[in-house]
């Protein structure tokens, strides 16, 4: 069996690239010929996966997706084989599976008539319908269970199609003990860690902060992934106890220096750091719209819609800070993941 993976940049440079560059180490390892079609390669990739790089595109990100696909086109016609599964993490035609790691474009929006005739919207949804019913694809798998949800009310014609999710695996060392942790009643330390700030709350988390800082006056937000020049206008000039981290290379130590992860997202596919703060031992407070939110049980921490009022917010922090975590661990390692598509593999191998 061979499995070609496609993806526009692969290699640990984001969530969906670490979810292919994982999946493709994890499947060789399983004795599987794995060969990724990408534009880029970043970093270095194990001697067991080959890897061709197909070349960038110029801007805008729109014609290069279009672009991309012809070239990952051109390449499968003239490297044909058998018993060969095309496997796109991106908005491809020649594939017979499909991960979905975003939402659905334009999902739950108001279409305004310059939408409805803008050469940029028209191309997206066609890229993305075809993503899903294009003639060979035969399974399309989500991420999270609210993102299948959501392709099964903007597709409901590939119903059949579209599989239970399968959740990001975790490349983090996790604890091998549950060895319980208990934050000072007037301070403590939460995180909050996001490139896409905006999306993923942090307006809402640095609220809760101030919040909490009202009973827990020592209270400190540590934020990682963004850059301070970038959101240093959210908080006020006699604020204190804020520590902007900008990129991190280290997640591990980040979390170690945590006592509650923040991730109240507007809307998330799945949202990684979730998994990764549960196996790192921290609690999460997150909201139903995140795709993760469905690991987050009462031993792991609390979920609320992200419309829940800020009181309501502070409370469910509240009450995890004053408590002790974790209450058990969690674990999803990668081989799981690759085991899971292996049977999707071969139950679509024609």
């Amino acid at each position: 069996m061979q499995i070609v993976q496609v993806v526009k940049n692969y290699g640990l440079v984001g969530g969906m690239e670490e979810y292919v560059y994982r999946l493709a180490e994890e499947l060789s390892l399983k004795g599987v010929f794995v060969t990724v079609l990408c534009e880029r390669k970043f970093g270095k990739a194990s001697d067991c996966v080959q890897v061709v790089e197909l070349g960038s595109h110029r801007k805008p990100h729109w014609i290069s997706h279009f672009r991309f696909s012809a070239k990952v086109n051109r390449w499968l016609q003239q490297n044909p084989k058998q018993n060969r599964i095309v496997h796109s993490h991106e908005r491809q035609s020649s594939h017979q599976v499909s991960t979905f790691h975003t939402t659905p474009f334009n999902f739950n929006r108001k279409r305004s008539l310059l939408h409805r005739f803008s050469p940029r919207h028209l191309l997206f949804e066609r890229l993305e319908k075809r993503e899903i019913v294009g003639f060979e694809v035969k399974a399309v798998v989500p991420v999270s269970s609210n993102l299948g949800h959501m392709l099964k009310i903007k597709h409901p014609y590939a119903r059949e199609r579209i599989t239970p999710p399968i959740h990001p695996g975790v490349a983090l060392d996790g604890l091998n003990n549950v060895i319980r942790k208990t934050v000072p009643i007037d301070g403590g330390i939460i995180g909050f860690m996001g490139k896409e700030w905006e999306r993923k709350g942090l307006g809402q988390a640095i609220s809760i902060w101030r919040e909490l800082k009202k009973e827990r006056p020592k209270l400190a937000i540590r934020i990682a992934g963004v850059s301070s020049d970038e959101i240093i206008h959210l908080f006020g000039k006699n604020e204190h106890d804020y520590e902007v981290l900008g990129l991190i290379k280290d997640k591990e130590g980040f979390f170690r220096s945590i006592d509650l992860l923040l991730h109240p997202a507007k809307k998330e596919a799945f949202g990684m750091v979730v998994s990764e703060a549960m196996t790192s031992g921290v609690p999460v407070l997150c909201s139903t719209e995140c795709g993760a939110a469905e690991l987050v049980d009462e031993d792991f921490g609390i979920q609320l819609p992200f419309s829940a009022s800020i009181k309501e917010w502070y409370a469910a922090a509240s009450a995890i800070l004053k408590d002790s975590y974790p209450k058990k661990t969690f674990s999803r390692p990668w081989y799981q993941v690759a085991t899971e598509y292996l049977k999707i593999y071969k139950n679509n191998l024609s």
